[in-house]
């Protein structure tokens, strides 16, 4: 064959493993290849593979389809050939016409050939003038019913009925009887008209027993064409093909059979002169071997993998020369070469499985979601076709096909063997796929036999191991233990909020006690166990049913296949309970060594989210066989309060930020839970505070404001004069004060305290919380030695009455060790967070670089090879910000002392940094001022949550007039000046940066309240910094355009360099103007993973810096002057706003008084928020009555609208009556906050 001469630039118009495929082929041959794709593509393998890649305009739906826009992209881009795949174009005649008019070659068969075999009833005709056997049936269409009737009495039934227009399973029915037959013509006849814009029906006789074969053909369009072996495509389901074979098992049972095969296709296609690669599908009779014509398939088939494995062969390579030969003015491959490329016969054997994401339980139906894990088999002679990768989303526009497994063995068995040996080895993590069953169809008997026809899967039985989720419950979510202490940068900590009777769960199972389970928040799931699996739930009381007869808690039960496990809401005290189930769930997959859901940014367990109903969770399919239930004695249970006593410590800014009065208040109040309590932050009612200073300094101007450092967990945060408990999905970092930290061994009572609960702190010292902690770790040992012996529990100390001694004024300080300052060194402050968090704070609070140069010089050397290994292995997290390091470590296995000692060692060496250079990036960024996004953010905030402020509607001149710039003052500043990421943390990798000529500092204050959606990319101003919004989120930050995103859950994008999160501690940002539309296609490149990020390597000089500091002194004094005059005038003009618009809500809110008592009584029922989010619409008024399904609000985040509905875990009792609308339209809501309260009749 000759070398590609003409065909230059090849048009790929497909998507998914076809692409991916024809690209390889490209690539092989040194042609250019250009893709095309919809947006819901962007992410898609064939995007980044192709040397260019253009979005398609229009719907998802329609974009592969859109002529014009494929032949004006072809037009554009110089384009020699097109070649279609198959689906979409690939059979559509008046294309492959328009396209050649273009002076484009179709890679592919003639107009003329595509609609001689599109049309079924002509493509019989021309069979049967080949001398090609057809299947018993009318002569051309059929006009009406009674004529459909009267030939398919003739042709005797079963007949089956078929849109002459039709392809791919689809406009088929089988009919047995007459009347059958009349439905099913009109039937099969309207869907021919809307599917295939032909609304003819012809009738063949149907064969029960019968095996669906096709043969490979290529011809060269002018007359020679030669055929590459059959193949077997007899397993299907809805005529879609499951498993296809080279060669057949039947016809190598039949040698001579090949050769009619082959020589039939050969005469049909040199019959009509087709060019380019094609497929003749035959019905072959199981008993006779007889075979009929069925129909062409004029392009590439999904299956011609397997054949080219066989047959030595890259059908791609032979479409693209083709086409080349057509260029060169050639019409076509030369005969006598393709005639001397007809193979004799295949050599081995090759299998084809077709892995579709879809769901077993529910008749296969596609099954869109992310991919959280793709990981294949290694097997030798592996051939594996995928658009997929670990972190792509399926997306429901398109056929759910991940990949098309494939292997090639010198015999049947051998690759039957491989074929197992992958689809049982690989792993596939998200939405439901098809794995099992396909692994299943390789173990049974007549497909090993290589006797499988039509109608296998007919009577072929396939149970998964899983469960199905009927219902959700209101926050089930998938835990593990300890989630993701080490990672941070935006990842939250996760894991069980209650950790005592997560693990006992685990443990009365027979599983690891860190093993994934299910949390159950306030109400839970309704869950069929469609196979065997061993469970236990612990935790706060619940309602719970196994077939409606109750079901014991704190008990290892057996379910059996076909049971019914329905969980219903809290009784009493606590409000999360834990499903345990035995081998946990093996197909969920690990982020970050956890398979914990962090929901608020999407991360982990299953899809990033709580349970939804129609969720698949696979379970073990082996359990241990000697099962022996075990109960845990009440004696040894939690008790669940609603008056709740916790332990805590002296926080780290207890002194000096607080009135020390105030403090001691702390402690003596009983705080009341608000209905505001959820993973990422428990809200208390209690009195305001008194604070110790005017402002927070150059943190903000509320004296609650610092400049941002590591949040402790555990931690009492106070934004503004608003406590918040943070437990362990909180953020890593931020600017609000925080004081009495909870100790560890308390953490379990934080996952338990719920809306109306009080909550009294009991204060303790370092030493008296470690040994609470160590009284908790012997509880837990001991139930697991007393599990693991089979001696009983008696001797086992309850964990109520594990408490310590506590020695009364041995309660510590917040600063726990300090060195003043001098001239060469700043001041430094070690402060307790708890007992597993230290917060080293250098200077006085103020943004300095130098202060950040050290924090990097510190956690370096923390991270150093020389570290201790105690410190090293106990050391989880640091996080670094502006002023401050905040270490997390394991508090029960490395003594503080130990700790500060070392940290006090590395200060000593640190010595001066102010002249020293520091390794960094200098990162050039695109910056566009102008964001339809942000605006329609802007508007959606100003129509449903606060219509008037002096930052709406325009947050970038509002920011100019707070520092006295003007607009395009302030742009300059963005388009001149160098920030320096000061932290990169909080959620999803937000990166903090400071200017770093202190002339371009200003200052903003958030949003109040936050919006509720933030477009990705947005950047921001608050407080004294920049922020970079990672994802679409919730944020206050005021915006100021947007650049690019620097976050990427999987890192499969360049730059990333394996982690989600782009930038560094140190690294210098800078920017460059483009349009909004520049923008948009930088964007286009970023989600397709082809945006190059532009960054220099250079070393940051402090002593430069600190000179700049000294000589531009006076003039930033002068410019600080300027700034507080305007500042003052827009706080006054922001305060006034403020009062105004909070008048106008209090005349319609309701009371949280009036709604804790409301839900103090047990016929009330609550209506909670799924997420954080802002009411968009309350489609109920109080008084009225609701039943199953009823809407009552519609919330509006991240642009999408919610329906929250009656809790289905109390509507099956009967209607309920509307008693408290506690929302209006507009309101900021946060996951797990009540938006409506239900009276029980």
């Amino acid at each position: 064959m000759s070398n590609i001469q003409k065909l230059r630039v090849l048009l790929i118009a497909n998507r998914g493993e076809i692409a991916v495929r024809i690209i390889r082929t490209a690539r092989k041959l040194g042609i250019k290849s250009i893709a095309i794709y919809s947006e819901a593509d962007a992410a898609s393998q064939h995007v980044r593979d192709a040397d260019e890649a253009i979005l398609l305009p229009g719907s998802n739906a329609t974009a592969y389809t859109d002529e014009e826009a494929v032949l004006r992209i072809a037009k554009e881009k110089g384009v020699d050939a097109i070649i279609p795949g198959y689906g979409f174009l690939s059979e559509n005649a008046p294309f492959a016409r328009r396209v050649g008019d273009a002076g484009i070659v179709f890679a592919g068969p003639s107009p003329e050939a595509i609609e001689a075999f599109g049309v079924k009833h002509t493509a019989r005709d021309l069979a049967e003038k080949a001398n090609v056997p057809i299947v018993p049936g009318t002569k051309g269409l059929v006009e009406n019913e009674e004529a459909a009737v009267k030939e398919s009495e003739r042709i005797g039934f079963p007949v089956m009925l078929k849109a002459t227009g039709g392809g791919g399973g689809m406009g088929l029915i089988t009919c047995n009887k007459v009347e059958e037959v009349r439905e099913g013509f009109r039937m099969v006849q309207s869907r021919g008209k809307t599917l295939f814009k032909n609304p003819g029906v012809f009738i063949e006789a149907f064969y029960p027993a019968i095996h669906h074969i096709e043969v490979q053909v290529f011809g060269n369009g002018q007359g020679k064409a030669i055929h590459f072996g059959e193949r077997e495509c007899s397993i299907q389901r809805r005529h879609q093909k499951v498993i296809e074979e080279c060669p057949s098992p039947f016809v190598e049972r039949q040698p001579e059979l090949r050769k009619k095969l082959g020589d039939a296709a050969v005469r049909l296609a040199e019959s009509i002169k087709y060019g380019s690669a094609g497929t003749i599908e035959y019905l072959v009779d199981d008993k006779s071997g007889d075979f009929f014509f069925l129909e062409m398939n004029t392009r590439l088939q999904v299956e011609h993998g397997i054949t080219e494995l066989c047959y030595n062969v890259d059908l791609v390579e032979l479409m693209l020369k083709q086409a080349d030969a057509q260029l060169a003015g050639k019409h076509g491959l030369d005969g006598e070469t393709l005639k001397h490329m007809q193979p004799s016969g295949p050599t081995g054997w090759a299998i084809e499985a077709r892995v579709y994401a879809e769901n077993p339980l529910r008749d296969y139906a596609p099954s869109p979601g992310l991919l959280q894990k793709v990981a294949w088999k290694d097997v030798p002679g592996t051939r594996i076709d995928t658009w997929v990768f670990t972190g792509v989303r399926i997306t429901p526009n398109y056929d759910p096909l991940i990949a098309k497994a494939m292997v090639h063995s010198q015999s049947r068995d051998g690759a039957i063997t491989s074929m197992r040996e992958l689809l049982t080895q690989s792993t596939i993590s998200g939405p439901p796929t098809n794995l099992e069953f396909l692994a299943s169809i390789l173990d049974d008997s007549h497909f090993k036999e290589g006797n499988t026809m039509t109608s296998f899967l007919e009577s072929f039985n396939y149970t998964p191991h899983a469960i199905d989720v009927i219902s959700a419950g209101a926050y089930t979510l998938i835990q593990d233990l300890p989630g993701r202490p080490t990672v941070g940068k935006g990842v939250p900590h996760s894991g069980p909020m209650d950790p005592i009777s997560f693990q006992i769960a685990n443990m009365l199972v027979g599983n690891p006690r860190s093993k994934e389970s299910l949390e159950i928040t306030l109400s839970g799931p309704e869950l069929k166990f469609v196979g065997p699996a061993i469970v236990a739930l612990c935790g706060a009381p619940m309602e719970a049913t196994l077939d409606d007869k109750e079901f014991p808690l704190w008990e290892s039960v057996k379910i059996e296949a076909g049971q019914k496990l329905k969980i219903g809401k809290t009784i009493g005290g606590g409000c999360r309970s834990y499903l345990a189930i035995y081998g946990g769930f093996p197909s969920v997959a690990e982020y970050f060594g956890s398979k914990s859901t962090s929901p608020l940014v999407a991360i982990g367990g299953y899809q990033g989210r709580a349970l939804a109903p129609g969720d698949l969770l696979q379970i073990m399919n082996k359990l241990p066989e000697d099962f022996t239930s075990i109960s845990l004695p009440e004696e040894l249970r939690p008790v669940y309060k609603t008056n709740w006593e916790i332990t805590a410590m002296v926080g780290p800014h207890d002194e000096g930020y607080f009135d020390p009065k105030f403090i001691e208040e702390i402690y003596n109040t009983e705080w009341k839970v608000s209905h505001n309590a959820s993973r990422s932050g428990i809200r208390l009612i209690g009195p305001v505070p008194k604070w110790a200073r005017k402002d927070g300094g150059e943190g903000g101007a509320h004296p609650s404001n610092l400049v941002e450092y590591g949040y402790p967990l555990g931690t009492l945060n106070w934004t503004g004069d608003d406590p918040c408990i943070f437990p362990v999905d909180c953020p890593n970092f931020g600017g609000f004060t925080s004081s009495t930290t909870v100790v560890k061994a308390d953490w379990w009572k934080l996952g338990q305290l719920k809306a109306g609960n009080t909550v009294k702190y009991i204060r303790v010292g370092l030493e008296d919380a470690l040994k609470k902690r160590k009284k908790n770790d012997n509880f837990l040992d001991s139930i697991e030695q007393a599990i693991k012996s089979g001696n009983g529990f008696d001797s086992i100390e309850k964990l109520q009455g594990a408490h310590c001694n506590f020695h009364e004024g041995d309660l510590g300080k917040a600063v726990v060790w300090k060195r003043e300052g001098n001239v060469s060194t700043p001041q430094v402050r070690y402060r307790q967070g708890g007992d597993d968090h230290i917060l080293v704070e250098y200077g006085n609070e103020e943004f300095n670089l130098n202060h950040r140069c050290r924090v990097t010089a510190l956690e370096n050397a923390l991270h150093s090879e020389s570290t201790p290994d105690i410190i090293k292995v106990n050391l989880y997290n640091t996080v670094g910000c502006c002023t401050t390091l905040l270490l997390h470590y394991n508090g029960s296995k490395l003594p503080r002392s130990v700790l500060v000692a070392h940290l006090q060692s590395i200060e000593s060496n640190l010595g001066d940094l102010r002249n020293t250079k520091v390794p960094t990036r200098v990162f050039k960024l695109p910056l566009s001022f102008e964001s339809k996004l942000q605006d329609e953010a802007t508007q959606r905030y100003m129509t449903n949550q606060r219509p008037h402020a002096p930052y709406l509607p325009d947050n970038l001149s509002f920011v100019a007039k707070n520092n006295a710039f003007t607009p395009q003052q302030l742009k300059e500043i963005y388009l001149t000046g160098q920030f320096m990421a000061v932290v990169v943390g909080f959620f999803c990798g937000n990166t903090v940066s400071l200017p770093v000529d202190p002339r371009q500092r200003i200052s903003a204050p958030k949003m109040n309240p936050s919006r509720v959606f933030t477009p990705e990319g947005t950047l921001g101003w608050a407080g004294s910094c920049m922020s970079i919004y990672p994802v679409d989120s919730p944020g206050g930050y005021q915006m100021i355009g947007r650049t690019v995103p620097c976050w990427d859950y999987y890192s499969y994008k360049p730059g990333f360099d394996n982690k989600p999160w782009i930038f560094r501690d140190f690294d210098i940002l800078t920017f460059y103007q483009v349009s909004e539309q520049e923008l948009d296609d930088i964007f286009a490149k970023f989600r397709a993973g082809k945006y190059e990020w532009e960054f220099d390597e250079v070393e940051f000089d402090m002593a430069q810096h600190n000179q700049l500091l000294e000589t531009t002194n006076d003039e930033v004094g002068e410019i600080r002057k300027k700034q507080a005059v305007a500042q003052d005038e827009m706080t006054k003009a922001e305060n006034e706003s403020l009062e105004r618009w909070r008048k106008e809500k209090a005349e319609s809110q309701v009371d949280e008084g009036t709604v804790e008592k409301l839900l103090d009584d047990p016929a009330i029922v609550g209506v909670e928020a799924p997420v954080d989010a802002n009411v968009w619409k309350v489609e109920v008024s109080e008084g009225d009555e609701v039943g199953d399904e009823n809407v009552i609000v519609i919330l509006e985040a991240m642009k999408l609208e919610i329906a929250v509905k009656t809790p289905d875990s109390v509507t099956k009792a009967g209607k309920l009556k509307v008693e408290k609308i506690l929302v209006k339209p507009g309101d900021t809501v946060t996951a797990g906050g009540h938006l409506a309260l239900l009276r029980k009749s």
